[in-house]
């Protein structure tokens, strides 16, 4: 049904926990990315990132923020954001990693050198604090934009038509859980 649409599943260890790779390896098959955003650098920080390597073959894996790591475990690329923009710069000359920047207007698109991003939100999405979705927004064609926060099953058509592609954490559940992509 959504054959031609461009998915950049998220997989979020702090939303998923334990069913983070369950989810990981159902939605493989139909991902072009998987992105394991891993924030807390806990005791089990290095044992997940090797489990999530392990457990992904055949779709490109990135990781967020740390480079060093995704070289270390073979990763396929990096997820940065504003915050460790600084690093883009030495990623780029010094490895093959594919990059990828989290963005929150099409300025930063426009001003930052990356091989993919996600625009965020384009829908409401439950936050920890209140964030303005930016709608449907005009990018740069030319570049790989995925369209990420409050996406579902009913709007990912939709939205999908207006961007190089779509993202989603709560959506991957969604997918997976309804086997409906």
């Amino acid at each position: 049904m959504y054959k031609n649409i461009k998915l950049l599943a998220v997989i979020d260890d702090e939303f998923f926990n334990d069913d983070a790779f369950y989810y990981a390896s159902s939605i493989e098959k139909y991902a072009d990315i998987i992105w394991y955003r891993i924030k807390n650098k806990n005791e089990q920080y290095i044992k997940k990132i090797e489990k999530m390597r392990n457990i992904i073959n055949n779709c490109p894996l990135v990781l967020s923020n740390d480079y060093i790591t995704a070289l270390k475990f073979q990763y396929d690329g990096i997820h940065i954001n504003k915050y460790n923009l600084h690093n883009l710069s030495t990623i780029k000359k010094t490895t093959k990693l594919i990059t990828g920047y989290s963005s929150h207007s099409t300025e930063e698109i426009d001003n930052i050198n990356t091989d993919y991003y996600t625009l965020s939100p384009i829908y409401d999405t439950p936050k920890k604090y209140q964030v303005k979705p930016l709608g449907i927004v005009d990018c740069d064609k030319s570049k790989k934009v995925f369209a990420l926060g409050g996406l579902n099953l009913e709007n990912m058509e939709h939205t999908a038509s207006y961007f190089y592609g779509i993202a989603g954490i709560r959506l991957i559940k969604d997918i997976v859980d309804n086997a409906n992509f």
